[in-house]
């Protein structure tokens, strides 16, 4: 059995496996987190012991199944700079977010894919109810549900979005004198669809809407206050919140750039406080990673800060 398995590998009592998971919703924390437009965001946050668990999970099994190339959220080597990069090209954007997108996916659209690669890559565990029970205590919240913080539900989501991701590329290609030479990515719920032929991004939006509509599972439901029409030329472009300028330059916004030379302008007075100085450290990294040119700027006239911030 699979339990027995994982009790094996990870060298503690099966009992301990079978309690972590008689507890997996007692014992989980519901944390509040506040989005910017004031709305609060629940974040589940499992125990210690079912989260070694979903770590054996995703190690051993889910980071086996399939994913599509166009999502990159929440894989190794992916980030929010080659999500932007993979539009710069392009001149014009659509930008789709989809409410609760991880509650909208459940245990049962999850099963289909995970039997679809069980039949194909044999195990030495039969893919059975008990097996069934053990993923959906772990990974999924009482109501069957794909819970926003748990280590497991980024490679699930992924997963589960395999044929849809498929689907939506199949059909966009299959008509670019309608829709352009279009690229697709979806960074967890947001999707960004960019092509260098104008006036089609409705055409785009229209295709997905209706791809939605006609999805038996999991059900999405576009956020019509986060869709956003842009074009570079524009300048309005932001994906992942770094922008794309007409050239196809990538930078970070400038308000953020404005923050950062703050933050090191009060460290060189030395009137930064001891908080912000981690912060200040978190920028720079980021920077230096998403934005190489702006950083090479401020290495420029803060040499001395950053060699000491090192």
């Amino acid at each position: 059995m699979l339990r027995n398995k994982i009790a094996d590998d990870l060298n503690v009592p099966i009992e301990l496996i079978d309690k972590a998971l008689k507890e997996a919703y007692a014992k989980v924390k519901l944390l509040k987190q506040v989005k910017k437009n004031g709305s609060i965001r629940l974040i589940s946050q499992p125990s210690r012991n079912l989260k070694v668990i979903q770590y054996w999970l995703i190690s051993n099994i889910f980071s086996k199944l399939k994913i599509h190339e166009s999502a990159t959220a929440y894989r190794k080597g992916h980030s929010v700079k080659n999500n932007a990069d993979m539009h710069s090209r392009n001149r014009y954007f659509l930008k789709l977010d989809i409410k609760d997108f991880f509650p909208s996916i459940t245990f049962n659209d999850f099963m289909p894919v995970l039997f679809e690669w069980y039949k194909t890559n044999k195990q030495d565990w039969p893919l059975d109810s008990n097996v069934e029970n053990l993923i959906k205590r772990t990974c999924f919240d009482k109501n069957g549900r794909l819970p926003i913080g748990y280590p497991t539900s980024p490679i699930i989501s992924n997963a589960v979005m395999y044929n849809f991701d498929s689907q939506i590329v199949s059909e966009l290609n299959s008509n670019k004198v309608k829709f352009g030479n279009v690229v697709y990515t979806r960074y967890a719920d947001d999707f960004t669809f960019s092509t260098e032929k104008k006036d089609s991004s409705n055409e785009i939006y229209k295709l997905i809407e209706s791809l939605m509509i006609t999805l038996k599972s999991p059900k999405f439901i576009i956020n019509p206050e986060k869709t956003r029409f842009s074009s570079s030329s524009g300048g309005s472009a932001f994906l992942t919140g770094l922008r794309i300028c007409h050239d196809g330059h990538v930078t970070i916004h400038r308000k953020y750039k404005d923050h950062v030379r703050l933050l090191l302008s009060l460290f060189k007075k030395k009137i930064l406080k001891p908080e912000e100085l981690v912060s200040l450290m978190g920028h720079i990294s980021y920077i230096k990673h998403v934005d190489p040119i702006f950083y090479n700027k401020l290495q420029r006239k803060y040499f001395e800060i950053l060699k000491e911030l090192r």
